[in-house]
């Protein structure tokens, strides 16, 4: 993946680019997506951490757009 983030304070640095971003919450989705056909239920380890990195990044997404608003 390539793109992580440690800390509270790291969620909108600006070093991490909006295609980067946009390019880490898709292979995310792809990932649960591939997994899901693969018989993976929902609630599944792996789903649900899957689920966990990309709340993250859509956190990460929403702080930008706060500050392009205010």
């Amino acid at each position: 993946m390539g793109v992580l983030v440690s800390r509270k304070e790291d969620f909108a640095r600006d070093d991490i680019s909006d295609e980067a971003l946009q390019n880490v919450m898709e292979n995310i989705l792809n990932q649960m997506e591939e997994a899901v056909q693969q018989g993976e239920s929902l609630t599944s380890e792996y789903v649900v951490q899957l689920s966990q990195q990309l709340d993250i990044y859509v956190l990460i997404a929403q702080i930008r757009k706060m500050r392009c608003v205010s």
